[in-house]
């Protein structure tokens, strides 16, 4: 028999099942044969398809010391990925493009070797030229996907699983990771009608229902999503994703106890599941139970130390404390790798605190207006040590920080940057400057507002004896962010509910309130005077303010802007406050003329209306000479 029949009748063995006569046929051919590389690289295939994966490449090696194809190259690097030897892998799956440029199989091989070393960045490459050169390959759309997502790219990677799905809808896991994808990449109706879809498609399993449950959640249809979690647990005690849903579900629900009882018996199934204990953790710190809180973390961050969500939770829980900030400033230095965060790529390095005198550093911001406003105060510092400072902010803040003592220029986000030597991010300010609670820095003020301003808008300001208040009553809700648009139903009111508010006698209110919540002005049960239309920055409403005796506010930017003032503020405050506002305090050591009204318990603002509108009366009872003592 010729060699091409010997291998044919092997061949038709093998498909056959008949393993063990297959092997034996193999065998044969290269008995006969023994220059045949072909013969050892199709024997090999078959162990390999068996799984004996260190038979398989030996066999390959052998092939390759024959003949050196390419073929043969991709089959050895199948064999070493078998196991586990991702970086042998990568060498012969490189060793077979050397020849076969476009052998897309290699480009496939090497991307997933590259994948399990951990080098995302070079994996998706890889995948993105496999696709290049075999479009329809849903596998290769699948791990692309897969490093996406690992790489903190949902909306990404939400592309690359629907081209999975595209070319091969039996795919079920393409399918659920679709849906996942989008969930978080804040897309949650998009998420849940790829769940509606995969369903149509045959997708029964129940991590599409975890998934669906999410996007709920997502989308504020909490009970819902909830119902669907408990199915899922009925059929699949212990399963570790619905547990965490559900936990993560009943916090944001406001059911804190439930959420801790949850987190307790998914962590009876999954004794050391970090995601557990953050979801434990993050509903101690809602019930204002600190300790328990930050123990909770611990155990997440040991359990999983490369969770940067889990550590800057730790971290903010640490600083709300007020004990052991500088650790809780350095676990808060995590966000820079959560995937929400977005890091400046500067070739100039970050400064750290080193010695910078004579050098030229920016400092940027990067989160929201009031963290800008807050920290803020640190740039002065900054010059102070011999730099010269370029701050980036947000533009409706450039005009008020352009007046800020020791700053070189101030430009605003998306404006050509200067040459400058080094840069840091201004939220990590307090980290550098190693910020404890006796050394936040409080001279107040830190801004001050334009006079020309001021006079402009004391001209426009309702004349009268009465203490002029500042309301505001909302923050932005960035219905975009689902996280964001939760924490921000939880800080912000309805204008209807500051009602008690004019009883006070003889008080001007004023309105700082910007966005869609100023309509609610229009149904006030006491007059408002609303200048706001005419306000096109923060420095204009740092002008009104200054002809204000008193500022109220949510926990929003004008909060921190009238303390930055140094102009008394009260603010009231969720139960679960921010870290900034430390716990158990009335005051703030970051704002001296800041007081805190706080609810007494989730969601009860009515509470802490009551004790501010008493204080109110009581204040506008003894004169418009009375807020900065109040404060």
């Amino acid at each position: 028999m010729t060699l091409e029949q010997i291998l044919d009748n092997a061949a038709d063995l093998q498909k056959s099942g008949a393993v063990e006569a297959a092997d034996r046929a193999f065998l044969t051919a290269i008995s006969h044969f023994p220059e045949s590389a072909e013969a050892r690289y199709r024997r090999g295939m078959l162990h390999l398809a068996q799984q004996h994966a260190e038979v398989a490449e030996s066999l390959f090696r052998q092939a390759l010391a024959l003949s050196p194809a390419p073929h043969f190259y991709l089959a050895l690097g199948a064999a070493l990925e078998e196991q586990g030897n991702a970086r042998a892998g990568a060498s012969a799956y490189r060793a077979a493009l050397e020849s076969a440029p476009d052998l897309w199989e290699a480009k496939f091989g090497l991307g997933r070797c590259l994948h399990r070393m951990g080098q995302i960045a070079a994996a998706i490459v890889t995948y993105q030229e496999a696709i290049t050169a075999q479009p329809y390959a849903a596998p290769v759309w699948f791990d692309l996907g897969m490093a996406l997502s690992a790489f903190a790219r949902p909306a990404d990677a939400a592309i690359a699983f629907r081209a999975a799905v595209t070319c091969a809808p039996e795919n079920h896991p393409a399918w659920i990771n679709l849906a996942y994808a989008l969930e978080h990449a804040d897309q949650p109706e998009a998420a849940l009608a790829v769940c509606e879809e995969a369903r149509a498609a045959g997708v029964t399993h129940h991590a599409l229902m975890v998934n669906q449950a999410s996007a709920l959640r997502s989308l504020g249809r909490a009970e819902e999503a909830v119902a669907l979690l408990i199915e899922v647990l009925h059929a699949h005690p212990g399963d570790r994703d619905a547990y965490a849903t559900l936990a993560a579900t009943l916090g944001e629900m406001g059911e804190f106890a439930r959420a801790v009882e949850t987190a307790d018996l998914a962590l009876a199934f999954h004794p050391n599941d970090a995601r557990s204990e953050n979801n434990k953790g993050l509903a101690l710190f809602a019930l204002d139970r600190l300790d328990e809180a930050i123990a909770a973390f611990r155990r997440g961050v040991a359990d999983d130390p490369a969770d940067p969500d889990i550590a800057v939770n730790l971290g903010l829980a640490l600083l709300a404390s007020g004990t052991n900030m500088r650790e809780g400033f350095a676990y808060f230095e995590r966000r820079l790798a959560q995937a929400a965060s977005t890091p400046r790529a500067f070739v100039q390095p970050r400064w750290q605190g080193e010695d910078i005198a004579g050098r030229r550093i920016l400092l940027h911001a990067a989160e929201g207006f009031g963290d800008t406003l807050q920290f803020v105060r640190y740039a002065p510092m900054v010059a102070a040590l011999g730099a010269e400072v370029i701050l980036e902010v947000q533009p409706p803040l450039k005009r008020l920080c352009a007046r800020m003592p020791g700053i070189a220029d101030v430009i605003a986000e998306g404006e050509a940057l200067p040459a400058f030597d080094v840069h840091c991010p201004i939220l990590s300010l307090p980290l550098v400057f190693k910020t404890d609670f006796a050394t936040i820095p409080a001279s107040i003020p830190y801004l001050d507002a334009d006079p020309v301003a001021v006079a402009h808008w004391a001209s426009r300001l309702p004349p009268g004896p009465g203490v002029r208040v500042g309301l505001v009553w909302a923050g932005h809700p960035q219905t975009h962010r689902a996280y964001a648009r939760r924490v921000d139903q939880r800080r912000s009111l309805a204008l209807a509910a500051l009602a008690p508010l004019a009883a006070a006698p003889g008080v001007i209110f004023v309105s700082l309130q910007k966005g869609a919540p100023a309509a609610q002005r229009a149904d006030a049960a006491f007059p408002i005077f609303d200048p706001m239309a005419e306000v096109t920055d923060f420095a204009d409403t740092a002008a009104i303010i200054a002809g204000l005796d008193l500022v109220i506010a949510v926990d929003t930017a004008v909060a921190h802007l009238a303390g930055a003032l140094g102009k008394p503020v009260w603010m009231l405050s969720r139960f679960d406050a921010c870290w900034r506002w430390f716990r158990g305090r009335s005051d703030s050591p970051w704002y001296p003329t800041l007081r805190l009204y706080r609810q007494p318990s989730p969601a009860a603002w009515a509470p802490a209306i009551a004790s501010l509108a008493s204080d109110l009366a009581a204040l506008a009872a003894r004169g418009r000479s009375a807020p900065a003592e109040a404060a």
